[in-house]
């Protein structure tokens, strides 16, 4: 990014499709719960990110970046140094793309676009190469695949239980029918109610656990909920 840009404020009031603000942070630094009227494109270019909302957890590595649709609350969680990029797209745009949170596999090009964009002022020509930019990185964003780094949390206090377990010993081996007498329910109905709220079987989830452990633990529960309210 270039030196003597505006403050991040100033990107999201910004006229442009997309904007872009970076800036460093320490290991154990957090965010606070906050959220943007622009969809927010995550990135980490060095570095492990974890990132909460009130669904679930999204582990964001480098090469990676998570997809924050507009008004979205979350925190992010910095495990080791970051060095942190945000690309922020405009509402309108933001409509077509994912409407939930997504991490996304940084394609050589949209990494390159980003880089290029940095190298703008922030006030680019919209007809001209920064306008280019812009709309190449919210297609690109449209187009990445999913890395497949969400963690999604129940709501059922029942099943927030079993899940935290679970994070706390990702190599537990205790079959099903074990798992649902820790949960207090039966295997029908512990294995319907868990897909139903998280959108994968109590075995996958167990297994995305394992290999986001491996990755780099989050020091705090996950535990769904909406952020602190205001003041």
């Amino acid at each position: 990014m270039k030196t003597g840009q505006t403050l991040p404020d100033a990107f999201e009031t910004s006229p442009r499709l997309v904007s872009l603000y970076a800036q460093p942070h320490g290991d154990g630094e957090t965010t606070g719960w906050h959220s943007h009227e622009r969809g927010q494109l995550l990135a980490a270019a060095r570095g492990l990110m974890v990132a909460t909302t009130a669904v679930g957890a999204w582990y964001v590595p480098a090469d990676h970046a998570l997809w924050i649709p507009p008004g979205v609350a979350h925190d992010v969680a910095m495990r080791g140094p970051v060095w942190m990029t945000s690309a922020y797209v405009a509402p309108p745009a933001a409509l077509g793309l994912p409407h939930g949170c997504k991490v996304l596999a940084v394609s050589p090009l949209l990494r390159a676009a980003i880089a290029a964009l940095a190298g703008e002022p922030p006030l680019y020509d919209e007809a001209g190469r920064g306008g280019h930019l812009a709309a190449l990185i919210v297609d690109e964003i449209g187009r990445a695949a999913d890395a497949a780094l969400a963690l999604p949390m129940p709501s059922d206090r029942r099943l927030v239980r079993l899940c935290h377990a679970l994070m706390a010993a990702p190599q537990m081996r205790r079959g099903l029918d074990a798992l649902a007498e820790a949960a207090g329910m039966s295997r029908r109905s512990l294995t319907r109610h868990f897909r139903a709220e998280t959108g994968l079987s109590v075995l996958a989830w167990r297994r995305r656990a394992r290999v986001l452990a491996a990755l780099g633990p989050p020091r705090r529960a996950l535990t769904p909920g909406l952020p602190p309210p205001p003041g």
